[in-house]
């Protein structure tokens, strides 16, 4: 089945009542997984900051939809945003020499010893397990991804940028993942929220 890729910020400016994109949006379900908490807020974000965050410019969502018994349903999304990826001097120097040398390539040092690389954070990934979505089996994540990897390249030859990265629980399998798709692992470095850091080269998604 063919995806369509529809702009949450298109949407909220054709689309009157609110509400009817709200419900939408409400029929994405997050998979349960005992393991882990992310799948959890992933549809949190979704369901209740999605909008708001269109509103504020703080990122941009993309809703991935399909069809199933002739009628459109949601598959899955992701949000994206132009901000760069600051790591303070303290925890860069706990990295590996290879890697430090590999990210001070890509970066500038800041005012307060602390190193910016320019890129784009994927805040969220979230493929639906709603009945409808799971019946219709027409999008994984590797899916997910690679139309992730589209919309990075068009923002990438208007206004640059380095890195597209983004922030994963301690999971094997969620590690794995984002590791079968390119991605690297910060070793050492840890978020405000203890997540891991995963980040890929803008120019291996060209």
């Amino acid at each position: 089945m063919a995806l369509n890729i529809i702009s949450l910020y298109d949407m909220l400016r054709s689309i009157p009542i609110e509400s009817d994109i709200q419900k939408l949006l409400s029929s994405f379900k997050s998979m349960n997984a005992q393991d882990s908490t992310g799948a959890d807020d992933v549809e949190f974000f979704l369901h209740n900051k999605a909008i708001q965050f269109e509103k504020m410019d703080l990122a941009r969502t993309y809703l991935v939809m399909s069809t199933y018994q002739s009628k459109p349903i949601l598959v899955g999304y992701f949000s994206i945003s132009n901000k760069p990826l600051t790591m303070p001097g303290k925890q860069f120097r706990k990295l590996s020499k290879s890697l430090q040398k590999r990210l001070t390539g890509m970066g500038s040092r800041g005012e307060q010893s602390s190193y910016i690389i320019k890129g784009y954070l994927l805040g969220q990934l979230g493929k639906n397990f709603s009945t409808e979505a799971l019946a219709a089996n027409c999008c994984s994540g590797n899916d997910l991804l690679q139309i992730v990897y589209k919309k990075v390249a068009e923002a990438h030859r208007i206004v640059g940028g380095r890195i597209l990265y983004l922030e994963c629980e301690n999971v094997p399998k969620i590690i794995e993942f984002y590791r079968s798709n390119g991605f690297s692992q910060i070793e050492g470095f840890e978020t405000e929220n203890g997540y891991c850091m995963m980040v890929k080269q803008v120019k291996d998604l060209l």
